[in-house]
């Protein structure tokens, strides 16, 4: 019987570690990198508050905490937050807090910021992926006929490669007919 006394507290505190996951809609992903600072970016399905917590790899005791920022509407509830005063050519690992708690992610979060190299040696050799072209097919407002697009095997391709970066050369967004002219098709 006593056990039984135990189980709303357990499945309230279930309960509450993934309802942060499940507001999480896209990301986190890194944005730029520069030398002492980067952008983390992620985006939830409603109004949401965002931080991120992070550290030099391997040393999660010296870890901060960045800003934290609401998402909202207008925004496609989106974040984008900067974390400056990092030290350049370093590794860094992060976590994603929505509403405070960290959400977990089935891979490895981190960044590096760009090594400080000028005058002192060699740039650093980089690998990086060029494309275009991504539509999304979505069934319900897609021209008759043959679809326009396909899925996601540009971004499979892209993953496989491993770059460090990707120049994105352009037609990266479509609309569907639909959307053209409303602010909420875009978003």
């Amino acid at each position: 019987m006593r056990n039984l006394r135990c189980l709303p507290i357990i499945l309230l505190f279930w309960a509450t570690l993934f309802a942060q996951e499940s507001l999480l809609q896209s990301g986190p992903m890194v944005g730029y990198s520069e030398m002492r600072e980067v952008l983390l970016w992620a985006q939830t399905n409603q109004p949401a508050k965002i931080s991120f917590r992070y550290w030099e790899a391997g040393k999660r005791n010296s870890a901060k905490i960045s800003d934290e920022v609401n998402t909202k509407k207008s925004d496609a509830y989106t974040a984008k937050i900067p974390i400056g005063l990092l030290e350049p050519g370093l590794v860094y690992e992060y976590e994603l807090l929505i509403n405070g708690k960290v959400v977990k992610r089935p891979y490895p979060l981190k960044f590096q910021t760009q090594k400080l190299w000028q005058w002192r040696e060699d740039p650093p050799a980089v690998k990086f992926v060029i494309g275009s072209c991504a539509y999304v097919n979505e069934p319900v407002y897609d021209r008759p006929g043959t679809p326009y697009g396909a899925n996601y095997e540009i971004f499979t391709a892209i993953h496989q490669k491993q770059p460090e970066f990707m120049i994105w050369m352009g037609d990266n967004t479509y609309l569907r007919e639909a959307d053209w002219f409303s602010r909420s098709g875009i978003l």
